[in-house]
């Protein structure tokens, strides 16, 4: 027989040795702490971008009456320098059909 598997000779009997590391029980428990507050910290980014996307819409619309003012002063300049510019090219006799 291998010499692993006879205990008859040597004299030494199976040994009762306690199991390495830790419990099951405990690794679970640690695992679920863990899974926990890594969900709990999830949830807090989330919640943060969802505010600062929040922000970012809300400044956007207050921005909208700047950039429309600034958008019509731009088209009543390009308005004033093509007047003047018919003005230039054509005279002052010309009138454009009205109807």
């Amino acid at each position: 027989m291998l010499r692993w598997l006879c205990t008859e000779g040597s004299g030494a009997g199976p040994r009762n040795l306690p199991a390495a590391g830790f419990r099951p029980g405990t690794w679970l428990m640690a695992m679920g702490v863990v899974m926990t507050y890594g969900f709990y910290k999830l949830g807090q980014g989330i919640r943060e971008q969802n505010e600062l996307a929040r922000e970012k819409m809300w400044s956007r619309i207050h921005l909208i009456p700047l950039l429309q003012a600034e958008e019509d002063r731009d088209l009543v300049r390009r308005y004033l320098a093509d007047q003047a510019r018919e003005k230039e090219l054509l005279g002052d006799n010309f009138k454009v059909l009205q109807l």
